[in-house]
């Protein structure tokens, strides 16, 4: 389990706390420059914060980043597009397990194969990178975070740049993963549907941590985000 405690960062953020338990899905949403990216960085020890983060009770700063690596794999906004293959792009994601040696050996192998089935990515394995749609580069990146083999996955806006299809297959996609799931996301209707848990940020502050029911029963979402919600066929649609 991950668990932030107070997380403050000078000016960005402050005495953000929530929990990500073991295999279910928490969703942060947040409006433009409320803290979600920074909070991630914290998250993976690349910005220095006050508060407290653990993995399974060890202070994250405490533990070494290759071991760290086998512990949360991060997903950020931005993704490059080198000239590489979908199936070498995978294999980077087993970087953290391979020997000194540094090649992968059977085991490996067979991780970077079923990553790739598991996203739907088979018929793509030889495409090179840059020739992707943004979709297909997103669930090429998720196979490379499921090749690292880590219980925790952490994304940040990784539907942002899709159309509202490729958007919606692809957070079906993530709540199928026996994983651990926090994702930062801007479809609050995606959100709800798939989320088990929301975390708001709004100016820095937190302004609401729980279960779905409870964030959708405290119209937190339409107050913070001044959208209206309807429900549809049993499910909730957000319009602006």
């Amino acid at each position: 389990m991950l668990k932030c405690e107070k997380v403050s960062v000078n000016g960005i953020i402050r005495d953000v706390s929530f929990e990500a338990k073991r295999g279910k899905f928490t969703a942060i949403l947040g409006k433009n420059g409320s803290g979600k990216t920074t909070l991630a960085k914290c998250i993976m020890a690349e910005q220095k914060f006050n508060g407290g983060i653990t993995l399974d009770g060890i202070a994250i700063n405490d533990i070494p980043s290759r071991e760290r690596a086998k512990l949360v794999a991060y997903l950020p906004q931005s993704l490059p597009s080198p000239n590489i293959t979908v199936f070498e792009l995978v294999s980077l994601g087993r970087n953290p397990h391979i020997n000194l040696y540094g090649k992968m050996n059977e085991a490996d192998i067979t991780a970077v194969q079923n990553a790739i089935r598991d996203t739907d990515m088979l018929d793509f394995s030889n495409r090179m990178l840059p020739t992707l749609s943004g979709g297909e580069k997103q669930r090429a990146y998720l196979a490379m975070m499921l090749t690292q083999d880590a219980d925790i996955l952490l994304l940040d806006e990784p539907t942002a740049h899709m159309d509202m299809a490729a958007a919606a297959e692809f957070a079906e996609l993530l709540s199928t993963l026996n994983k651990t799931l926090i994702v930062i996301m801007h479809d609050l209707t995606l959100a709800v549907k798939h989320a088990d848990n929301m975390l708001i940020l709004d100016g820095g502050k937190q302004v609401f941590f729980g279960s779905k029911k409870a964030c959708i029963d405290s119209q937190i979402i339409e107050e913070t985000f001044k959208v209206s919600r309807i429900e549809n066929n049993g499910e909730n649609i957000f319009l602006i």
